[in-house]
């Protein structure tokens, strides 16, 4: 049976606030070390090796500590604060997390193939996609477009 294929690409931005909250909830989640902690200071590290510096206040402790979380610890974090917002993800799929100037963005990219449900294009026939028109996408709060054979 012939198939046709869907690519898609996920990518959600998170501000740094939101990653220093996930990977804060991660390690609680672990009962980690960082339970009841107070957050210092907190700074990006670019570069291949980046990831999240945090500087905090353990309960009991006068002087802060520096915790580093690696980028794949970060990715973690993120699956795991979408969970427990209800933010769906696909779970399959490569996965990408990188740096970018608002803070983090998480790309998840994934391919299927369906049954095709009608005949194919004619090998005769052409297949035209115009040029993207700026500007032109479906309004936020449109409605739905009418079924097929009217309102």
């Amino acid at each position: 049976m012939a198939k046709v294929s869907i690519h898609e690409v996920r990518r959600l931005v998170l501000p740094v606030e939101t990653i220093v909250d996930a990977v804060l909830q991660f390690d609680r989640d672990r009962s980690g070390e960082l339970v009841g902690a107070t957050l210092v200071a907190a700074a990006v590290e670019p570069g291949l090796e980046g990831g999240l510096s945090l500087s905090l206040r353990l309960a009991g402790q006068a002087d802060p500590v520096e915790r580093r979380f690696a980028l794949p610890m970060i990715a973690a974090a993120i699956i795991n604060y979408c969970y427990q917002s209800r933010i769906p993800l696909p779970r399959s799929g490569a996965k990408k997390l990188e740096i970018v100037p608002e803070g983090f963005a998480f790309t998840i990219e994934s391919s299927v193939q369906l049954p095709r449900r009608h005949d194919s294009i004619p090998l005769s026939g052409t297949i035209s996609v115009p040029e993207p028109v700026p500007g032109a996408m479906l309004a936020s709060g449109a409605s739905d477009p009418p079924p097929p054979g009217g309102a």
